[in-house]
Order: structure tokens, then sequence, then C-alpha cells
């Protein structure tokens, strides 16, 4: 039995008042009567009652002492109590992984004052007999350890320990939401687990987390945020924008053009004043300058400040040169639509593609064609005597089957026919053969290693081929012999086969840290390094992708069918959220706290109450008899 106000046994002190009352009662008084008859009466009646009355008055004592005991135990309370598993001390740590945490003062980052600290609590706990969870809130939240016990000390501290050493702290963003619902795990098991959150942001709603602030007072951060390359009037504006965060100041921003024009480097200055955490725009426009840009092979652009986190104040842009594409058009008998489809094709792929074009439309002995240093050959109504080996080849009409190719052909065939699918294929998407004519094609007796893409009466009349060694587009006939509608979706094939074999690597040359970028490839292989080196891929199946976890500048190097390698470039860079290292965040995702079982105590307190009613009673029942 338990007293949940044990304060209330003072009232035991009314027995003592109870005794005292007693003892100051009066006795009775005895008084003589003149008649002795009257006196031997009561005398007699007195002897008779006198041991009843004693024994009434104790019982109406003891009554009373027992009301006063009853009236002092229900003011304490009595319970009896359920057994309770006792209170553990358990604490959930998160810390934050994101880029803010990098940020320095006093040659100490956030990221390292943050493990410190939880390392000092991990000690505190476990020496207490308690449990610790430590989560780690990188680009995905992760444990580190859960419900770690006093014995597990010594391996979480070398843990703990060792994220400094390898500077685990991220470039990107950190998954705060998905470190608290990790912690709700722990907290669903034991509800008096208190979660801290050790980060340099600030939240207006906890939300049931404790927040404990790494930051310090002298942090600040200026940053380029982001950077854009604009063609205007055929010239480069290149477009800046910046920020001080913490402290207003005036940066100078510096834009280094290097291979501008095919030449050297250009260097270019401005000053901007910045304040109140607001963002700037700075323009480098390049047409007002006596050399104006219309190429460049990379643009770096820097402050140079000694803030606390120097990770964010380089940007580099490239894109600035496109790669080249040198396109051979031969035929006797030069048709327009081939040179109209692809110079149709070069304006629109003009913002990836620097594309040459040469066009032989005179007779030449097949011998001397060119077979070799260029990206795509169309040969129509001739063909060479051997296939070229480094890019791809469309043969068209051709009148004889060059060396290397498996195809036997036949005789021609005249007549009306419409055509129709073949086997689904990229190069024939946005095309309806049903609606196009043909009146002469010749036919193919042997075409090992081809896909038929349309057919004509039953023959193949649009066929390609792809492997290591030859990428082959095959067309038996003229478009002379078609009718209009093959003229209207003839530029579309030729973009579908631009596309489809000379893929541009690249769409964009900026991402953020922790984007997916997605590239394709010239050749049959190709390979991204990060400038650290920590990135390092190859891939072989494209369209292919690759999560940017680092940031800086990323090389890919692919190697087309010309044998020649090509590398492009591309810059990843700190999110602009995290360049505001004194940002606030409205809340913190909500941590849902278990509600507590109520004890099931047996209360006493209605016993005790109904034994007082009987006593009173008792006592009641006494007194009225004595009456």
């Amino acid at each position: 039995m338990s007293w949940l106000a044990p304060l209330g046994f003072l009232g035991l002190i009314g027995i003592l008042v109870l005794i005292l009352i007693y003892i100051l009662k009066p006795n009775f008084q005895q008084k003589f009567v003149s008649s002795t008859f009257v006196w031997e009466l009561s005398l007699k009646y007195r002897r008779k009652k006198i041991p009843i009355n004693k024994f009434r008055n104790i019982l109406l004592f003891i009554c009373q002492v027992l009301v006063i005991t009853s009236c002092a135990l229900i003011l304490a309370r009595p319970v009896i109590l359920e057994n309770q598993k006792p209170e553990i001390l358990e604490k959930v740590a998160i810390i934050d992984a994101s880029a803010a945490m990098r940020a320095e003062y006093d040659e100490v980052s956030r990221f390292e004052r943050a493990v410190s600290e939880v390392s000092k609590m991990t000690e505190e706990v476990l020496a207490e007999n308690g449990y610790v969870t430590v989560i780690f809130a990188g680009k995905e939240a992760s444990y580190i350890s859960q419900r770690s016990t006093s014995e597990e000390s010594l391996d979480l501290l070398a843990t703990l320990a060792e994220l400094v050493d390898e500077d685990a702290c991220t470039y990107g963003s950190a998954d705060i939401d998905g470190a608290v619902k990790l912690a709700q795990k722990i907290v669903d098991v034991n509800a008096d687990t208190e979660v801290l959150l050790y980060t340099g942001t600030e939240y207006l709603s906890h939300n049931g987390v404790t927040v404990v602030d790494v930051s310090e007072n002298g942090e600040w951060n200026a940053a380029i945020l982001s950077c854009e390359a604009v063609v205007e009037e055929n010239y480069y504006t290149f477009y800046v924008s910046v920020a001080a965060y913490q402290r207003d100041t005036d940066l100078m921003v510096h834009c280094d053009v290097k291979g501008a024009n095919g030449g050297g480097t250009i260097p270019m200055s401005l000053p901007v004043r910045c304040s109140g955490d607001e963002t700037k725009k700075v323009s480098f426009v390049t047409q007002n300058m006596q050399t104006a840009i219309h190429e460049f092979e990379s643009v770096h652009v820097y402050i140079s400040e000694n803030d606390s986190f120097p990770e964010d104040n380089d940007f580099y842009i490239y894109g600035g040169k496109k790669p080249e594409l040198k396109i051979l058009y031969y035929s006797p008998n030069a048709n327009i639509f081939f040179a109209g489809s692809v110079m149709s094709v070069r304006d629109t792929l003009s913002t990836r593609w620097s594309i040459e074009f040469k066009e032989i439309n005179k007779e030449v002995e097949t011998s001397e064609l060119p077979v070799e240093g260029y990206d795509f050959y169309i040969y129509e109504n001739a063909t060479p005597d051997i296939m070229p080996t480094d890019g791809v080849v469309m043969l068209v009409n051709m009148n004889k089957v060059p060396e290397g190719l498996p195809v036997i052909m036949g005789s021609e065939v005249n007549g009306k026919f419409n055509l129709s699918y073949g086997e689904t294929h990229e190069l024939t998407e946005r095309i309806n053969p049903e609606k196009m004519q043909l009146s002469k094609y010749k036919k193919l007796i042997n075409f090992d290693g081809f896909t038929p893409l349309l057919y004509c009466a039953g023959d193949p009349v649009l066929l390609v081929r792809e492997d290591e060694n030859q990428k082959v587009v095959l067309m038996p006939f003229s478009v002379n012999y078609a009718d209009f509608s093959m003229f209207v979706d003839f530029p579309i094939l030729m973009y579908n086969i631009f596309e489809y074999f000379m893929p541009s690597t690249l769409t964009e040359y900026a991402f953020d840290v922790n984007d997916t970028v997605s590239f394709n490839a010239r050749g049959n292989d190709l390979s991204v390094e990060s400038s650290t080196g920590k990135i390092k891929e190859t891939f072989e199946n494209f369209p292919a992708e690759l999560v940017v976890s680092e940031y800086g500048t990323y090389t890919l190097v692919q190697t087309p069918m010309s044998g020649k390698p090509v590398e492009e470039q591309f810059f990843v860079k700190i999110p602009s959220v995290e360049s505001n290292i004194g940002k606030t965040v409205d809340e913190l995702y909500e941590l849902i706290v278990p509600i507590k079982k109520e004890n099931d105590n047996l209360d006493l307190l209605i016993y005790f109450a109904a034994t007082l009613v009987a006593l009173l009673i008792l006592e009641r029942l006494l007194q009225a008899h004595d009456a």
C-alpha cells in the first residue's frame, strides 16, 4: 500500500485532541436526597447498570478514534500501486549533415560542433545506463546507432569520430523530415525519449523536437547562387546572381572567359553591394566590349571573400563551344530534299551542335568518294566501293552494294504502292507511312542483320543496322518516286536519324548537388569523373543517369565511331538554399509522442470512506442508546 498524500496523516492529531477532551470532561456530581427509599432504589439500579455503561463508553471512545483515523487515512489517499516499469533515460540525436553545416567559425565547422556535442551527450546518457540513438540526416536519413547501451559506448564514440575524420557532411540538402520519421520509431517504443536535432537552421515550430543550435554569431557567407550564359544579338551576356548572408558587404564579382572566340582568356569584374540577405544580379554584357564574345570554352565566375562557407564562391559555365558534326552528302544527281532537310535539322539543333555540311553533286569515281573523316555519310544514287567505318552511313537508291555490306539487291519493282509499318523504332516516330505512296523501289533479296522499319508491297524499303562496327540506314528507293506525303515526313525522318545516332550527350551544363543528370553517348561507352576523383563511373547502356553528390566540375569522356575521344564538362553547384546559412524554416516534421498509459492503481479511498460511514453510524447509535 502507498499513500499519494502523506500529509493527510496530520489528521491523526485529532486523536490527541479527543483524548484531551475525555480527560477534561467533568465527572458526575453526587447529590443527597431526603428520601432514603428513593436513594436505595437508585443505588440498586446503578449497581446493575455501571458495568454496561463503562463498556459502552469504551466502545464509543474506540469508535471515535477510528473515525478520526479513517478521516486521516482518507486525506492521505491510500492506493495499492500497479507494478510499473521504471523510467529509462533515452535520447535520440539527429545530426544535420546538409551543406550549410560546413560553415566554419574559428576553423571549426558546424558539423564538427554537432558531432562533438552528440558525443558528449552520448557519454552522459550511457554513463547513467540509458539508451542513445544517433541519426545521420544526409541526402537520405539513416541510423548510425539504434538504442545503444553503455556496452556499445566505445564503438559509438569511435563511429562519431569517423564522421569528422572522413568529412561525412554532404554538399546538398539534408533529409530532416526522414530523420524525424526514424526518430518516431524510437519514440513509439519509449514515450519518454527526448529527440534532439543538432543544426544551424532556425525552426519557428519544433513540433516535439528539441533543436540544439550549433551555429556561431560570427558566421557569414557570400555566395554565387546562379550563372547563365545568354545569346543576345549573336553575342553572349553572362548573368550572375549573388548574395551575402548574415552580413552587409561590398563584393567584387569576377568573370574570366576562357577560349573566348577561339583565343585566350578575357577577364571581367564588377562590384555589387549586398545587404539584408537580398539576391543581387550582375550582368556582364560582352557585346559592349571591344571584343564581343560569340564562343567560349568555359567561364569561371568567382568572388574572393574570406567567408565561413567558401564552397559556393565559384561557378563554372560550360557549353559555350558546341560539339562539331561533319556531314557529307554525295549524289551525281543532287536532290534538294536532302540538302534542305539537313539544313532544317542544323537550324533546329543549332543550340546543341555545330554542323558542317559538305555536298558533292558531281560525278566522281566511286573509289574516290570520301569514306572517312565524317560523322554522317549520305550517298544517293551512287555508293562508294567500301563502307565508311567512322560514322553513320545512309544509302539511298543505291546502284550497287559496297564491300562489307551484307545485302543482296534484286530487281527493280514498279507500280503504285502504299507504305506500311515494320518494326517499331525511334527512326519512324511521328511518321505516317500509310499516307505515303511509292511508284518505284529496288527489291532486297538478302538483308542479314538489318531491321525492316517500313514495307512496300511486302518488301522492306527502310532498314536499319546498328552494331559496334556499322550504323547503316538503307533506303532502296528515291524520294523522286514518292508522293507529297513523303516530302512532308522526310525532314522528320532526317531529324530522327540525328537524334538517334548522334544524340546530344548533355542538354544542360549546370546542376545542383544531388540532382540526377541524364546523358547519352555517340559511342559504345561513356565515363564520368568528378574533379575530386571520388565519383568515377563508366556506362554502356543509354540513356544513362547519375546522381551527382559532390559539387565541382565533372568530365565526360566518350569515343564515337571516329575513334577520337571527345570530352565535355558540366558543373554541379551547392544548392542555393544551403548558401543561406542563417535561414529560418517554418516548422519541423511533427513528432507524435504516444500518450502514456494511465496507471491501473487500486484506489482504497472508497473502502476507507465506507468504513468511515459505518463508524459514524455506529458512533451515532452508541450516542443515542446512551441518551
